[in-house]
Formats: C-alpha cells, structure tokens, sequence
C-alpha cells in the first residue's frame, strides 16, 4: 500500500513528565484552568500510575495538533505529537 492510501492523523500525547522548572500542583493548576477539569479529574486522568501515556487531542490537522502542544507545553507538561497513519 503506498503513502497515498494512507490519511495522517496526529496524537498530541503527554507520557507523564512535567517541564524542568515547573512543579506538579503548578501543573495541576495550569490544567484546571485550561481543561476546566476538576483537579481530582485531572489527578485520575493524567498523573494516576496506570497513565504512562495520556493521548490528548488527535485531529487530522498538523496546526491544530501545534496549538495544543503549545497550550499543554505552556502549562508544564512535557507532551509531544505522534504520527499516525490511517487505510483510506
């Protein structure tokens, strides 16, 4: 199958690390804020031990998948984008 059959999508995808310089309640914080989440919630869904690898957002769009890298990156968190590619 060539790279033509295939659709590219992006992961933006936090692996459980907090940016040198920050600490966790700061993070945490940041979250709420951003999210809107309750901060029990964002305790369970990002920093729980069984969340090694937390997929954030996952759009079809390389910018969007910036835009939030940059917001999580922002508050503290060490995330990345991932490539995944889809069978059309």
């Amino acid at each position: 199958m060539s790279s033509i059959d295939k659709e590219v999508n992006y992961s933006v995808v936090f692996m459980g690390e907090i940016i040198t310089g920050f600490d966790k309640k700061k993070v945490i914080a940041n979250l709420a804020h951003i999210t809107r989440l309750p901060i029990e919630e964002i305790n369970n869904k990002f920093f729980s031990e069984q969340n090694c690898r937390v997929i954030i957002k996952k759009t079809n769009s390389l910018e969007k998948a910036r835009k939030y890298h940059g917001k999580f990156s922002r508050a503290g968190m060490a995330v990345g984008i991932q490539m995944d590619f889809d069978d059309i």
